[in-house]
């Protein structure tokens, strides 16, 4: 990924709203000024939601790493994690369940790879046209 910014956190409760905070930065460090507010919202809602997923199945570390590639900003969550990451149906009473569904709704593409400790959540969301 040309121009990749990464960070690792500790998965903990404060890693969430840390891994926002760092895909906010890294977008402006990435597009500056041409990046949209609506990108913006979406890059961070999927940025909280995977993180969410990696500290809740036990991975002890998560990495973030932001890049561009053309006219798509790709977001990649690293965790050491067992189990595999699966979108399901949830009922208007289930707490949870609802974070994957969003990342394939507001993502041009999203998936899941194995890699030598854990897997890795990618997803990518396109830049809109200035």
């Amino acid at each position: 990924m040309a121009g990749q910014i990464e960070r690792d956190f500790v998965a903990d409760a404060r890693a969430p709203g840390a891994a926002r905070a760092f895909a906010r930065e890294a977008l402006d460090d990435l597009l500056g000024p041409h990046a949209s507010v609506d990108l913006r919202d979406d890059l961070q809602l999927i940025v909280s939601e995977l993180v969410t997923n990696a500290v809740r199945a036990g991975s002890p570390r998560v990495q973030v790493a932001l890049g561009l590639e053309r006219t798509r900003v790709v977001v990649r969550v690293t965790d050491s994690a067992v189990g595999w990451p699966e979108q399901r149906a949830a009922s208007d009473k289930d707490p949870g369940g609802r974070g994957l569904p969003l990342v394939s709704a507001l993502s041009a593409t999203w998936g899941v790879r194995l890699v030598q400790q854990g897997k890795v959540v990618w997803a990518e969301l396109a830049v809109p046209a200035q």
